[in-house]
């Protein structure tokens, strides 16, 4: 067979294909390439047509034809003034599908590329309203007690309240943002994470409607994260410490009921950690050692059970009990 017979049957099983590809693509011939261009893969002829374009497909619920259109937009018009309403689009149109991380992700885009935007504050509204929709997912997943990964839409919160407070820095909607990452690592058990957070919003945003949430959420997070007498109190003292801030700056608070109770517990750990420690040195026979360490306990906690316990010690050694091991 002959080359020239060989390039036409090509010729013809092109254009058969071409005729196949369905009577619905308008196909031109571009002289100025020399290749035949399917209109459908054309812009819009402005900008602001093609976003238009683009919003009405949305619109419709054709979201995969959509964000092609918003591709397009890169494609032939990403420096025109309609970049960023473009862009927003994305984000918008990811919220229809519920994918609400992609969306925040997309929303972010427009500020991070068009910092001098005029939808600056509707990107922040946009992902602060994806933070609650996951922490109120969390919220629901929390009461089902078998549902796996029940805390995942707790960090998926976090992450997109961080984006509004780092958008949004010293602002009162980066308040509310602050405080409420906390609650999410409250929620999710992490507690050192959560009371880190809180002391942001007391240091950051002082005068905000956050501060006695976020002063109660502290004291809670340290009352939580307390360990057994057998460690370290560090945890417990500045629990005790919260609980006195919160209730001297908001007496008033319903939620100091129950805060004293809470406070006492506190105490007794620490008397009966030191308590553990006096024992501890009357074990080894270092009997004046333990004499302090009782002392301490029932000067510094009279109240406690720890305190009656060492009192009995102080009294028998008063007895001459233990003195006579001395």
């Amino acid at each position: 067979m002959s080359d020239v017979l060989i390039r036409r049957c090509g010729v013809l099983v092109a254009a058969a294909l071409f005729l196949a590809a369905g009577a619905s693509d308008a196909w031109v011939w571009n002289p100025a390439t020399g290749r035949w261009i399917n209109e459908k893969n054309l812009p819009q002829p402005t900008a602001q047509l093609q976003v238009e374009a683009a919003r009405s497909l949305m619109e419709q619920g054709e979201y995969k034809r959509a964000i092609r259109e918003t591709n397009k937009f890169d494609k032939y018009y990403l420096d025109s003034e309609w970049a960023d309403d473009n862009q927003f689009l994305r984000g918008e149109i990811n919220m229809r599908q519920g994918d609400y991380l992609d969306a925040a992700n997309e929303f972010q885009q427009v500020i991070t590329n068009y910092p001098d935007t005029d939808l600056y504050d509707t990107v922040i509204k946009k992902q602060y309203e994806i933070g609650d929709k996951f922490y109120a997912l969390g919220e629901k997943r929390m009461g089902k007690r078998w549902t796996l990964f029940r805390s995942r839409p707790f960090k998926k919160a976090i992450q997109i309240y961080s984006m509004v407070i780092d958008n949004q820095p010293f602002q009162e909607a980066a308040a509310e943002a602050q405080y409420k990452v906390g609650l999410c690592h409250f929620t999710r058990d992490e507690y050192v994470e959560a009371a880190y957070e809180y002391q942001r919003v007391l240091e950051d945003y002082a005068g905000s409607d956050w501060v006695d949430d976020a002063s109660y959420g502290l004291a809670m997070c340290y009352y939580e994260a307390s360990l057994s007498p057998a460690y370290d109190q560090t945890r417990s003292r500045l629990a005790i410490e919260a609980i006195d801030e919160f209730k001297s700056r908001f007496p008033e608070d319903e939620r100091t009921q129950g805060l004293d109770e809470k406070r006492e517990e506190m105490r007794e750990k620490i008397a009966r950690q030191r308590l553990l420690t006096a024992r501890f040195y009357e074990k080894r026979r270092r009997f004046d050692a333990a004499r302090i360490y009782y002392e301490a306990v029932v000067e510094q906690f009279p109240d406690t059970a720890a305190a009656t316990d060492a009192k009995d010690w102080l009294d028998k050694t008063v007895q001459g009990e233990p003195a006579a091991q001395q």
